[in-house]
């Protein structure tokens, strides 16, 4: 049974696991297998983790593609918070320039998988797009999503996606993984007023 109390950070409720700690892990290993048929080499491939639950998640899907294609492939991380077309509608947080935690040496001519946890509505996705372009011109992005919410309000699609799962308005999806949080699930919760 689920502890529907408010163990998250803020006024929601459980209503049920979507992805236990095991479930995620199959999930990844899932979406890992398909990158790598959609992309057979290594070469001119990078991935980039979302700010801030896509990183570690970027990081599992990396790890497991350098496993397969017995090569290490890039990673790297950036926050587009700042690329976002709400941006000034949102709560300021001091400093107004894209945060690139790490970054491989180009995108340029390169297949970049952009790795993001939750996609909603495809604005943070558009965010992230426009980040990657003002660093270079890659060959292509492919978006990669643990979970699809549905709700979109831009024209954008994963090309590899863990869970598809549809939502009410009022109902959020909440990946929860290590080291930012205390365990790996994914739950679809209420928010309360």
């Amino acid at each position: 049974m689920l502890d529907s109390s408010t163990d998250m950070k803020d006024n929601c409720k459980k209503i049920r696991e979507l992805l236990s700690a095991q479930a995620m892990e199959f999930a990844l290993d899932e979406m890992a297998a398909k990158l790598a048929k959609m992309h057979p080499t290594a070469d001119d491939v990078v991935v980039l983790g979302m700010a801030s639950r896509g990183i570690p998640l970027a990081k599992k899907i990396c790890e497991r593609l350098s496993q397969k294609f017995n090569k290490t492939v890039p990673m790297g991380s950036l926050d587009a918070t700042f690329y976002r077309d709400d941006y000034h509608y949102r709560t300021h947080m001091g400093s107004s320039e894209m945060r690139i935690t790490e970054m491989p040496a180009s995108v340029e001519g390169k297949t970049v998988i952009l790795v993001d946890d939750v996609l909603y509505t495809g604005r943070s996705v558009r965010a992230a797009m426009q980040a990657i372009l003002d660093l270079g011109r890659p060959a292509a992005i492919r978006l990669c999503v643990l979970v699809d919410r549905g709700h979109r309000e831009l024209p954008i699609a994963p090309d590899c996606v863990g869970l598809t799962v549809e939502t009410a308005q009022d109902q959020e999806v909440r990946v929860q993984i290590e080291p930012i949080d205390k365990e790996n699930s994914v739950y679809l919760v209420e928010v309360e007023a």
